[in-house]
């Protein structure tokens, strides 16, 4: 029950980037940044089994997780964007690049994406970024907003259908969230909300709620 809770918002959000805004598929180069969190974990799966060739960006401790869920990790933290660029696409860069962090990441990723035909998808679009560099290559850029279907009502239906085809990759065992170890209960939900505003949970955070 604690995955089956932990996959609604992440694979929605996921699906929304990469199938509809970006129809991911085989052949395609993908690269998801953050790829060991709780959307970016998803992400790596769902594109996997879509047939692209998956890369992930992740710290080098996480480097082990993200190789298990399918894609060839990338240690940010000494590889600069015009090297893993260089290595694992030639230069032209990835056909769709998957922000799950925002900031500068999502300033990195117009760096990477492929020439003309690429594709940026970001769940953390706000704040002031330069286009430039995306406009410079001819890409494009979605941003992914899923509480929006939620808050209003317009395209709700949608987001069954997506719960839909990933309870059929579930049961395919092609997808399984990515859970923090860390147990929580509604007592000490205050610290799941630290554990995420930090950047020190590992996966999805679930609070177990018990009569």
């Amino acid at each position: 029950m604690r995955e089956a809770a932990a996959l609604p918002l992440a694979v929605i959000t996921a699906w929304e980037g990469l199938v509809d805004r970006a129809g991911v598929r085989a052949g395609h180069k993908v690269l998801v940044h953050g790829g060991a969190g709780g959307v970016g974990s998803v992400a790596v799966q769902v594109a996997a089994a879509k047939g692209a060739e998956v890369f992930a960006t992740v710290s080098a401790a996480r480097m082990p997780v993200v190789r298990r869920l399918g894609a060839v990790p990338i240690d940010y933290t000494s590889v600069p964007v015009e090297r893993y660029v260089a290595e694992h696409t030639g230069g032209v860069g990835f056909d769709i690049v998957f922000d799950t962090v925002g900031g500068p990441v999502l300033d990195a990723s117009f760096e990477a994406v492929h020439t003309y035909t690429g594709h940026v998808v970001s769940a953390l679009g706000w704040g002031t970024h330069a286009l430039a560099p995306l406009s410079f290559r001819g890409a494009t850029y979605s941003g992914v907003f899923t509480l929006l279907p939620m808050l209003t009502g317009q395209g709700r239906e949608h987001h069954g259908d997506i719960l839909r085809e990933a309870a059929a990759l579930v049961d395919d065992g092609k997808l399984r969230p990515l859970l923090d170890g860390t147990r929580y209960t509604l007592a000490d939900v205050a610290d799941a909300h630290r554990s995420v505003e930090n950047g020190t949970a590992n996966g999805k955070v679930v609070v177990d709620i018990e009569p």
